[in-house]
């Protein structure tokens, strides 16, 4: 592509003609003009960094040309540079994932058939006993590092996952850079070197350079072969290594067309940095001493992966950067008692006092070392269970909950728990833990404690929501009811909770959902029965909970309780008539303008209190398109309400165009034929049958009759009777008594059964074409 003449318009039109797109060229100015076109350039990062400028400019050109369309650029945050400030409207970065996420992409890893099906669930509980590890998995590419470790080694045994980080990333490269199920040319001491000697050379590489991550082709393969000559290897071999390492691990990218690389992500590249000082103590110092912000990680890890004294180091780094030294103390297999007491003391009179981002990293910090499993995790534990408990000092107080949070220990959660009822921080610090205080909540909410049931609420996972459901067959705890009609919403919630059993039941509210019940047996249908009748005599629901719509739009259109009083018919059509121009005018403008007509709609309905508190209860939009359907039909009964979703036969179905239409006037097309045949013989004496002024009268009531049926059908069906008598006296003339008798018989069934099953199926088309059934199939069906 020449960029210099600006032809990425030209690059569209090619795209779309190789595909074999009519006339690209014209539908594709035309679809730029009008902004139909949503155009993605995906990896920015990966265009050679001496045309990356290039290609930014004309991306932007483009962008200013056709600012109509949608344009998305994606890029790695260390290479973007603000390119697109004042062309975008926005720049969005993609988040960690929160606990949810993580089961999400858990439960669509390929994970091997001969593991369990509850492998996940292991694997989440694995990662809460492992503290650690927990925050890890936030990050998309080390979750799957995660999965892969867990489903290659761990998966199935009993072994259990590391727990520090340090070790967590030693098990992730040998795991990786000994993949048995293909031969290597080359052995994981050589590839590991390798990457240790990369890793430390990209970590030197000065914070200020653009793109520091990423290293030129050159100096890898130079790096490659000095590893090689460290380890009696032939350097001829760096491509082949490098090859190897790049296609097989994951751990190493080629970026730029292949003429950069980059580690799978930084905190390996610092880890295999540290492994490479790990005999070089005063090398790693010298190092942080002169770029503090790019070593403090390395030098973390440094403490965590071997087993050393690192006494001498914590030291040093205490006098440069306190808070450093603080979260070494969790890695560090070994420090001096005396240092360490020294740093936390130092801590614990700055814990709450610090403002901003040094807050966070204080609170994480005090998280990482009670975490440690050793005596001093322990000790600085049971420091922060009293702060946490003293309200004397609110800085300080907030900052315990949110440091015994960040512990991500379930004793935490416990103690959290415990604090609940009299600490009003302890709910949010519980619901930042995630699922891992489900079970102290749970506990708690038995108890009937509110603040436990509201902390499950806020968490909006599925297994805070089942824990829930043990609260729900205690009549007395209404706010449940309302916490899971909310959660309902949520649609990987609700399938969960279609999937745990249900035994109890509101038999006066089991119709309520019926339309969204997945098979004869869902329990969701019970459950919601007692959602139902739980809300349904006082709708008022807890600050912040929004009621789901499907269960708020059957309460409040359906008539469950004492009939509605009937308005008088003249009142019913002008209501009708405002609803249908209300109706109109959705069409037109947006809800939010639409708001005081709909409520004016609603109370000219005259609904009882309680549906009116359900109807104003939903969203703006469904509001008023609920009160539309309840003023153009009435009457929804209980019953109606649980068939609205029942398939129907032959949604369109028109009788006068179908087949049984066509059938029956061709057999009536030919019964009329006898008896008008008959009748004439009758009326002029050649075989006579009664008075001949009747067959006179019959055969012009017969043949007056299909000239009138197209004229007025009422009038033209009056000619019936004479074209069945007439019809019974030709077949018995025909065939005798008993035949004719017969066919008379079979031909007026076929006839009412074809009619019959016209009329049934006209019924089901017009139910298929309800207010309220379009309406839930429109708005309410997932």
């Amino acid at each position: 592509m020449n960029l210099e003449k600006g032809d990425l318009r030209d690059h569209i039109v090619k795209h779309f003609a190789d595909h074999d797109f009519p006339g690209a060229g014209k539908w594709t100015d035309r679809a730029l003009a009008e902004g139909r076109l949503a155009v993605y350039f995906d990896g920015l990062d990966e265009v050679p960094t001496d045309r990356r400028k290039e290609v930014a400019d004309a991306i932007g050109q483009f962008m200013r040309t056709q600012a109509k369309c949608r344009t998305v650029v994606t890029c790695r945050i260390a290479v973007y540079r603000g390119e697109f400030n004042e062309d975008a409207d926005r720049t969005l970065r993609v988040q960690e994932f929160d606990e949810r996420l993580v089961r999400r992409f858990l439960y669509g890893w390929p994970w091997p058939e001969h593991l369990p099906p509850d492998t996940v669930d292991q694997l989440l509980g694995a990662l809460r006993d492992t503290p650690q590890l927990m925050p890890l998995a936030r990050n998309p590419l080390l979750l799957t590092m995660i999965a892969y470790l867990y489903s290659n080694v761990y998966a199935g045994t009993d072994q259990v996952l590391p727990h520090t980080r340090a070790d967590f990333y030693k098990q992730v490269t040998d795991s990786l850079l000994g993949d048995r199920q293909r031969d290597a040319r080359f052995s994981h001491p050589v590839k590991k070197a390798v990457l240790q000697a990369l890793a430390l050379a990209a970590q030197d590489v000065p914070s200020d350079v653009h793109d520091r991550l990423a290293l030129p082709e050159r100096e890898v393969l130079a790096c490659v072969r000095s590893a090689l000559e460290e380890q009696g290897r032939p350097p001829d071999r760096a491509q082949e290594v490098l090859e190897e390492i790049v296609e097989r691990s994951g751990l190493l990218l080629a970026v730029d067309s292949g003429e950069r690389y980059q580690f799978a992500h930084l905190t390996l590249q610092e880890y295999l940095a540290a492994t490479r000082l790990a005999a070089d103590p005063s090398g790693l110092l010298a190092r942080y001493r002169r770029d503090p912000a790019t070593w403090r990680e390395t030098v973390r890890l440094w403490c965590g992966a071997e087993t050393r004294d690192c006494t001498e180091v914590v030291r040093e780094v205490f006098g440069l950067d306190p808070l450093l030294a603080f979260q070494c103390l969790a890695d560090a297999q070994v420090v001096d008692d005396a240092l360490a007491d020294e740093i936390v003391g130092t801590f614990r009179y700055r814990l709450g006092r610090e403002m901003g981002a040094s807050r966070s990293l204080v609170i994480a910090a005090f998280g990482v070392v009670a975490a440690d499993r050793r005596a001093r995790g322990a000790a600085v534990f049971d420091l922060l269970s009293v702060f946490a408990a003293d309200g004397g000092s609110p800085g300080r107080q907030g900052a315990a909950l949110a440091a015994l949070a960040a512990t991500n220990l379930p004793r935490a959660a416990e103690r959290l728990t415990e604090l609940l009822p009299t600490v009003p921080g302890a709910g949010p610090a519980l619901v930042g833990m995630g699922d891992l205080a489900v079970p102290a909540l749970r506990t708690a909410a038995l108890r009937g404690q509110g603040e436990a049931l509201r902390a499950l609420w806020s968490m909006r996972t599925p297994r805070a929501a089942v824990a829930l459901c043990a609260s729900s067959l205690r009549p007395s705890i209404t706010d449940v009811a309302y916490y899971l009609a909310d959660l309902l919403r949520d649609q990987a919630i609700e399938e969960t909770l279609r999937g745990t059993p249900q035994r109890a039941y509101a038999p006066d509210y089991l119709w309520v959902w019926k339309p969204f019940a997945v098979g004869d047996d869902d329990p969701l249908v019970e459950r919601v029965s007692l959602i139902a009748a739980a809300i349904a005599p006082e709708c008022t629901p807890p600050p912040g909970v929004e009621v789901d719509p499907r269960i708020l739009a059957a309460l409040g259109l359906v008539e469950w309780a004492r009939p509605w009083p009937r308005p008088s018919q003249a009142d019913l059509d002008t209501l009708h008539e405002h609803a249908m121009a209300v109706e109109r005018q959705m069409m037109l403008a947006p809800p939010d303008e639409l708001t005081a007509p709909g409520e004016t709609l609603l109370q000219e309905a005259g609904l009882p209190a309680t549906r009116s508190r359900m109807l104003r209860l939903l969203p703006a939009a469904l509001r008023l398109r609920a009160v539309v359907v309840l003023c153009r039909q009435r009457l929804i009964s209980p019953a109606t309400w649980e068939r609205v979703n029942e398939p129907i036969e032959h949604p369109g179905y028109a009788y006068s165009s179908s087949w049984h239409y066509r059938l029956l006037r061709a057999i009536m097309l030919a019964v009329s034929a006898c008896a008008a045949e008959r009748a004439a013989d009758a009326a002029v004496g050649w075989h006579p049958w009664g008075p001949v002024w009747l067959g006179w009268v019959a055969v012009l009531m017969i043949v007056g009759g299909w000239g009138l049926l197209f004229a007025d059908q009422q009038i033209g069906l009056v000619s019936l009777p004479f074209v069945w008598l007439y019809a019974s006296v030709a077949g018995r003339d025909w065939w005798g008594t008993l035949i004719g008798t017969a066919a008379f018989v079979a031909v007026l069934a076929a006839s009412v059964a074809l009619l019959g099953r016209g009329l049934v199926l006209t019924a089901r088309a017009n139910v298929s074409s309800t207010p309220l059934r379009r309406f839930v199939q429109a708005h309410l069906n997932r």
